[in-house]
């Protein structure tokens, strides 16, 4: 038996459409594995480059900035202490492992700036003003590359030691961005493969369960490299369906033999009756009644036992089938008033099954309600609603969220006429596989009203099987 079909509590009940929308990937088992390595990933990087930076890139550049301090001073001493003759030889032949030169020169003043306060150049020329306040380091271009200008001041002139920045102020920390930027794509790439394999054979599993729920046969393929954990849910997956298989084949068997073992006694037995009506006042009247309302509560139980019947949807106007199911009520003497909206656009919807429904809303209100009967029809929004109200003393608001419940009746009406309880389930679920929604509600001056809501199709085509 299927479960009951979800409703809200209150006065109004609704049977909610699916949600399809598509799941995010945060909820995912893809994203929420690409986002822990990308965590991961990040948070290893970040303390590897602080540790890296506090015990390795910090020692090392104070040791590099003090080493170039210290050949800028044996600079500015070799120049002191020479002779002009000497001085002028050694410029001459000046020539260190960097490619640097000495000349007495001063840079253009349009081409040079001062260094930024978070190079290492300027980092030197704090060092050098430990010694010599007035030192100013310069960055200037010389050709196609930028070279550093630092001022070498002696008692026989200013010179300059010119040398290329890029070997004096190497660009270190854009190459581990770099670096750590090219790991995490090549983590994020790696683990998004691997997941994919294995949400393929997940994925397989969910679209098997959808047909097996639509009432069709799954497809679900088991092969090797499917992993040992998924490979076991699959097969518990194989052997349920095995399972629903055999339980569908003998319900079937029952409903068969309950069509058949219960209705042929049952013929039987009416057509005995029929034989023994005698003049006068028909006695045996109610009891042909009571052989038609077994009759027709054997139908509402095969109806319900049907778990997901397939109703084939097309495309017209329900306003034909409103007028018939009026006219065939009014033909019995009961008073059915109708109310149809001019112009009604069309919906997709199943003869047999709208027709069930009207039928069974119309009969719970002529049983359990009073007259005058109302049947409606008209478009709100992007749907065209049913409507059915009666006029009897209506349903209390703690009793309404258990009327769609199967084989569920009010309590007041158990020494009244008698019925399965089934006839609003199976509502329900037919207004489901129509993609509607179905409410509930006792208005204020008393009764009860159901309205049943079927969408307006979209601009694509509809789809005709349920």
């Amino acid at each position: 038996m299927s479960p009951p079909h979800p409703y809200r509590l209150g006065h109004r009940i609704h049977l909610r459409p699916r949600d399809h929308r598509p799941g995010m990937i945060a909820r995912s088992l893809l994203g929420r594995t690409l986002f822990v390595t990308v965590l991961t990933v990040l948070v290893t990087h970040i303390a590897t480059l602080f540790v890296f930076q506090r015990f390795y890139v910090a020692p090392l550049l104070e040791h590099t900035i003090q080493d170039r301090a210290n050949h800028i001073f044996s600079l500015i001493t070799a120049l002191e202490y020479l002779s002009p003759t000497a001085q002028s030889a050694f410029i001459r032949e000046f020539d260190d492992s960097e490619g640097g030169v000495i000349q007495s020169a001063t840079p253009d003043p349009r081409r040079i700036r001062s260094p930024a306060p978070s190079s290492r150049i300027f980092l030197l020329q704090q060092r050098l003003q430990l010694r010599y306040p007035a030192t100013r380091l310069w960055i200037t271009t010389q050709g196609q590359l930028p070279t550093v200008w630092i001022p070498l001041h002696t008692t026989h002139g200013d010179f300059w030691y010119i040398t290329q920045r890029q070997r004096f102020d190497a660009d270190f920390p854009e190459k581990w961005a770099l670096l750590l930027a090219l790991v995490i794509l090549l983590g994020f790439s790696s683990v998004y493969w691997a997941v994919y394999r294995i949400n393929r054979p997940l994925r397989d599993l969910t679209q098997a369960a959808h047909c097996i729920a639509s009432g069709q046969p799954s497809l679900l393929k088991i092969t090797p490299d499917i992993p040992t954990e998924i490979r076991e849910v699959s097969e518990a997956f194989h052997t349920m369906q095995h399972a629903l298989k055999n339980l569908e084949s003998n319900r079937t068997i029952m409903l068969a033999g309950v069509s058949h073992d219960l209705r042929t006694p049952l013929s039987r037995l009416r057509l005995a009756l029929e034989m023994l009506q005698l003049p006068g006042p028909p006695a045996l009247d109610p009891l042909i009644q009571d052989l038609e309302e077994i009759d027709r509560i054997i139908d509402q139980f095969l109806d319900f036992a049907r778990d997901r019947p397939h109703y084939p949807l097309h495309l017209r106007t329900v306003a034909p089938l409103a007028v018939a199911c009026q006219e065939r009520f009014v033909s019995r003497g009961i008073p059915v008033t109708l109310d149809i909206t001019p112009n009604l656009p069309r919906v997709c919807f199943n003869e047999r099954a709208l027709e069930r429904i009207l039928n069974n809303l119309l009969e719970n209100a002529i049983r359990y309600g009073k007259p005058p009967f109302h049947l409606g029809l008209h478009q709100k929004g992007k749907a065209v609603c049913l409507v059915v109200r009666d006029h009897g003393e209506g349903i209390p608001a703690q009793e309404i969220p258990h009327l769609l419940q199967p084989f569920t009746r009010r309590e007041s009406s158990r020494g009244g006429p008698p019925g399965s309880g089934l006839g609003l389930a199976i509502v329900a679920r037919i207004v489901d596989l129509h993609h509607g929604t179905l409410e509930l509600r006792s208005p204020p001056e008393g009764g009860l009203e159901v309205t049943v809501r079927l969408p307006l199709p979209n601009d694509s085509p509809p789809d005709l099987t349920s």
